[in-house]
């Protein structure tokens, strides 16, 4: 099913560098109310986004908004990938600034 909606805006309080955020935004909205009412699975609400059930998974979290559900093998592979990606970057060792005797006391 395709739901279209128009809706007005003033002129001028959308330029087009911020249409399309404010699409992906109402989508999102969208998304998250339908599942929120048990209107729709989390793979639908993926597949209404263009995530993946992990990403979405991620979405609900940020948004506060709870969730319970059975994870496949698929799912545990999208979630190793997605830690690898963003895994933060290890800092170089700091010097060693005491050896005895050495260093400062602040």
């Amino acid at each position: 099913m395709k739901l279209e909606i128009e809706l007005e805006v003033p002129d001028g309080a959308v330029d087009k560098s911020a249409e399309a955020e404010l699409i992906r935004s109402v989508k999102e909205q969208t998304a998250l109310k339908l599942y929120s009412d048990d209107r729709i699975t989390t793979g639908e609400a993926a597949e209404m986004l263009g995530l993946t059930r992990i990403q979405f998974l991620d979405l609900l979290r940020r948004s506060g908004i709870g969730f319970l559900v059975e994870l496949d093998d698929e799912d545990f592979a999208q979630i190793r990938r997605w830690r690898e990606d963003h895994a933060p970057q290890s800092s170089p060792a700091l010097p060693m600034m005491a050896r005895a005797g050495q260093g400062r006391r602040l």
